[in-house]
Parts: structure tokens; sequence; C-alpha cells
């Protein structure tokens, strides 16, 4: 089974430890690059799909660390990380060019949809931005 890799950003060692285990038997791998000050380095040279990014591991505010990773890797998606999600914070998400959101506790049926949303939607050649 060819492995689909996955970057992720997160100020939790718990986060990585939950994800990999729900991953475990998946076409999915995770790579971990939570030490970064700035995840868009990471992102910009990573042959990675997708960013799963904690909204609390940024220095600035997440909406303008989660546009810096847009910005360095157009295609990628961006799936934020949180402990809480309202209506108003999955459009934020959506409206900063992020692609979804994953609440914690993760549930493994919810990770695995996302997942493959994100990778068929970041797969598609249409274009991703009107204007």
């Amino acid at each position: 089974m060819q492995k689909i890799p996955l970057l992720i950003v997160t100020s939790r060692a718990k986060d990585v430890e939950e994800l990999a285990s729900i991953l475990s038997e998946t076409p999915w791998t995770l790579t971990d690059a939570s030490p970064l000050e700035d995840p868009s380095i990471a992102l910009k040279g990573a042959a990675v799909p997708i960013l799963l990014f904690d909204r609390d591991a940024a220095g600035a505010s997440w909406q303008t660390a989660m546009n810096r990773m847009i910005k360095s890797r157009r295609g990628a998606c961006v799936v934020l990380l949180s402990s809480v999600a309202d209506q108003y914070l999955w459009d934020e998400v959506v409206h900063q060019g992020g692609f979804d959101l994953l609440t914690r506790p993760f549930r493994k049926e919810q990770v695995l949809s996302t997942l493959t949303f994100a990778y068929a939607h970041c797969r598609t050649p249409w274009p991703k931005t009107v204007g």
C-alpha cells in the first residue's frame, strides 16, 4: 500500500500520538513538524498534500499563520485542529483558505473522512480561486 504523507504542526504531543494511532492501518503517514516556528517553511519544501495545523501552535494569530502557509504552497490543503468548534470558527477557516476543521477529541471516522475529502480536493485540477 502506497503511503500518503501528512504534515502536522501542533503544540500538543498528544495530538501526534492520537492521530498516529488513528492512522496506523491506513494509507496515511504522519510527519511531525511541530518544533518549527514558521510552519509555512515546512510546507513549502515538503511533498505533502495536507497540513494538519493546531490553532494554538501559531506564534502569531492562527489566521495569519494559515494565510502564510496557504500562500507558501498553492494546492496544499490546510486542516485546522481545535479543541472547540462552532460555525463561526469553521467560516473563518474557510475564509482564510483552509480546507476544514478537526475537533478534539479526534474521532476516527471524522479524521478519515476529512483527510479523504481533502486529498481528493487538493488533487483536483480545477481552479481553487475565482477572480
